[in-house]
């Protein structure tokens, strides 16, 4: 998926830039994607805490979608990120 130019229009941090080009990076056709955390930190050199608050401001910003996603035993696995058109 690539990244909409208006994405620099809205004011964005670098870290919230950094974390939404990353997660277009992954996304499939239907603009989602499902790194864990820890993934999305390594890759953008960033610290999982960042990212994690990064992640939040984008979900408030509807630039995301976020969605528990589950494992057969009940467990959690990652998080479902679904990258809203803008």
């Amino acid at each position: 998926m690539i990244v909409p130019e208006k994405i620099y229009k809205l004011q964005l941090s670098s870290t919230e830039i950094n974390v939404y080009q990353y997660l277009c990076s992954r996304a499939n056709k239907q603009g989602e994607c499902f790194p864990s955390q820890t993934t999305i930190a390594k890759a953008v050199n960033m610290n999982r805490s960042t990212v994690n608050q990064a992640i939040k401001r984008l979900e408030g910003k509807k630039l995301l979608i976020i969605e528990q996603r589950r494992r057969n035993d009940g467990g959690t696995s990652s998080n479902l990120y679904r990258i809203e058109v803008i």
